[in-house]
């Protein structure tokens, strides 16, 4: 009886940890009541990934699909149902702290120490967030301050001579609450290129590429009266990081290294003005900050020991108004961020400002659900952009929902994509459009005390796609005609006495309209399937994520084969007190790849490694 009442415990808290859902309509709402395509990553989830990266642990997450440049702190990208890193959005705590430069948010430098709860919208959310949200948005929210006096401290070690430290206090009171997080990562790496027989490379090509990572994240959240509160948050991260270039066969004595820092600050006030009128103000600073420690001479092609400099730095101000209607709820909102960029380099331009205003309305009455939002863009480079949303579910009965949602949204091209000027093979084109998308999809729904399974599809087209091309004259960058992607999505958890069964399974074909050739780094079939076992203070789990093959050219010539990998986890609970998480990474010890460089079947071509079996164990205590 005690071992199946600890398993019930441990389901129940699994439901608790997903009823609230901030991401879908930008205030907190039931999970339940989200019309949406949405997952929630919960504290418990996150502290059963150890050792785990950030990437490592999004790859096990419906339709979500990895790039990761040779292992822990390189450079690693995201794609949300077939789109890419820079068609989605990441927020920290509400901020944007990606590289206008790239488009890319450093994802690989965000300890999951740190991390309190994750969650996944996905499909077009421009009429919320405004640019860059074809793909969806993730949001992850930091430990935060609560009642109490609460320190905790962990430790963890594991392969490749890697080791952590987590340490932190959360406190306060019912008036003023507190929290201050540090974490530290280190550790020796691998060589992050497959070696290549093909190849004369180096030997500073085939030694371990070191990372280290230093976090930390502060907050202070204080109610002037029962009507108005005001917080304070402050997060960092710094990392150092040796990487692998193809270049180094030219230039054998350059051992590639770089730092990254990454910083966010915030100031909110949330107001009750009267019984159904709620208001915040929110201004914040994201910035992106990364630093080469070797700077390619464009006039005589070499090397030089000087440091090259990307940053960006990105101020938002936000004003939300929810007013409680007889019937419904009305949102409106003004957004203005203001992207800057600094760096060693020439850009045609380094600023841009974009002035969002939205209105949304929402109504939730017996088995009826109704949500809709319309925002106007305007963009200090680009056109205007008015995208929109609509959405309704019906619940059939307690158990089975149907819900459906058309929507329309934009992404602005990066800084390099529209205006770099250094690489004669990689200019930026001045001329491009943002990409516009229209995303239509329907999901079935069910969920009882004991399991959930949806089934969801989608069509997402994509107009004036952008698309990369190294090497091509005049501009690098292009818009296609269009992109299409269609699919569909299965996602389920059910438990059944002690044991825990969960997966997703999306099949999806994101093509090239103009060529009928698939986009880059996108996969057909994508999938994940898990098993948890509880009992007593112990918890078993086994994982299995796999990927089928993807094409690292737009002609698909470059192929990167798929892969499975099967991971092994096991939690014990000495009291309430102290924790420890066992956990056995690539159990099978695959040998695969999530990214190539060129055509590794020449000299100049190369794969990046992947973690081979990895054992790590973690501790962790609450005071």
């Amino acid at each position: 009886m005690t071992q199946i009442l600890t398993a019930n415990v441990f389901a129940d808290n699994e439901l608790k940890t997903a009823d609230v859902f901030v991401t879908a309509t930008r205030t907190p709402i039931s999970k339940n009541n989200v019309i949406a395509d949405v997952t929630t990553i919960t504290e418990e989830e996150i502290e059963r990934a150890g050792l785990s990266t950030l990437p490592e642990l999004l790859q096990r997450q419906p339709s979500i699909e990895i790039s990761n440049n040779g292992g822990q702190g390189k450079v690693s990208t995201f794609g949300i149902r077939g789109t890419s890193s820079t068609h989605s959005i990441v927020l920290i705590d509400g901020i944007r702290i990606n590289a206008a430069t790239s488009g890319f948010t450093a994802i690989e430098n965000i300890p999951l120490s740190q991390i309190e709860k994750i969650e996944i919208l996905r499909g077009p959310a421009s009429s919320l967030y405004g640019p860059d949200a074809i793909g969806g948005v993730i949001q992850i929210f930091t430990k935060k301050g609560l009642e109490g006096f609460k320190p905790y401290i962990g430790i963890g070690y594991g392969r490749y001579n890697t080791s952590s430290l987590q340490t932190g206090l959360r406190g306060g009171d019912s008036q003023t609450t507190y929290a201050i997080n540090f974490s530290g990562t280190n550790t020796d790496g691998f060589s992050s290129f497959v070696p290549n027989t093909a190849s004369s490379s180096n030997t500073l090509n085939l030694d371990r590429d070191k990372y280290k990572n230093y976090g930390l994240s502060t907050s202070l959240n204080h109610k002037i009266n029962e009507n108005y509160e005001v917080n304070f948050q402050y997060l960092l991260n710094q990392a150092k990081n040796k990487y692998d270039n193809s270049s180094a066969i030219l230039y054998p004595t350059i051992d590639f290294r770089n730092t990254a820092r990454n910083e966010a600050y915030a100031l909110a006030l949330n107001a009750q003005i009267n019984p159904t009128w709620k208001s915040s103000i929110k201004i914040s600073r994201g910035i992106d900050k990364y630093l080469d420690k070797q700077l390619y001479d464009w006039t005589d092609p070499t090397y030089l020991a000087q440091d090259n400099l990307y940053k960006t730095t990105q101020d938002q101000l936000t004003w939300q108004n929810n007013i409680q209607l007889p019937r419904g709820t009305l949102t409106l909102l003004y957004d203005r961020l203001e992207q800057k960029i600094k760096t060693t380099e020439y850009y045609q331009k380094n600023k841009r400002v974009n002035n969002g205003f939205m209105v949304g309305y929402s109504l939730l009455e017996d088995k009826h659900n109704f949500q809709t939002n319309l925002r106007e863009d305007l963009n200090s480079n680009y056109d205007d952009s008015l995208t929109g949303n609509i959405g309704y579910a019906y619940k059939i009965n307690q158990n089975w929902t149907f819900a459906t949602s058309a929507g329309t949204a934009f992404v602005s091209p990066s800084f390099n994509f529209a205006y770099a000027t250094a690489d004669p093979d990689a200019r930026g084109n001045p001329d491009l459009k943002p990409e516009k998308s229209k995303n239509i999809e329907a999901s079935i729904r069910f969920k009882d005390d004991s399991g959930v399974l949806s089934f969801t599809a989608f069509n997402n087209e994509i107009r004036d796609f952008i698309i990369y091309t190294y090497g091509l004259a005049p501009q690098s960058t292009v818009n296609l005609n269009k992109a299409k992607i269609q699919g569909l999505s299965v996602a389920g958890s059910q438990f059944i006495g002690h044991f825990q069964m969960s997966g997703s399974v999306t099949n999806q074909s994101p093509k090239n309209e103009d060529t009928d050739k698939y986009l880059p780094y996108r996969s057909t079939l994508i999938g994940n399937i898990n098993l948890n076992y509880y009992i007593g203070k112990w918890n078993f789990g086994f994982e299995n994520t796999g990927s089928g093959i993807r094409y690292d050219d737009k002609a698909n010539t470059r192929k990167i084969s798929g892969y499975v990998l099967t991971n092994f986890v096991a939690d014990y609970k000495f009291s309430d007190q102290l924790k420890m998480n066992l956990r056995l990474n690539n159990a099978l010890d695959k040998d695969y790849t999530l990214n190539i460089e060129g055509d590794p079947t020449t000299p100049y071509g190369f794969k990046y490694q992947t973690p081979g079996r990895s054992l790590f164990a973690n501790l962790h205590y609450d005071f």
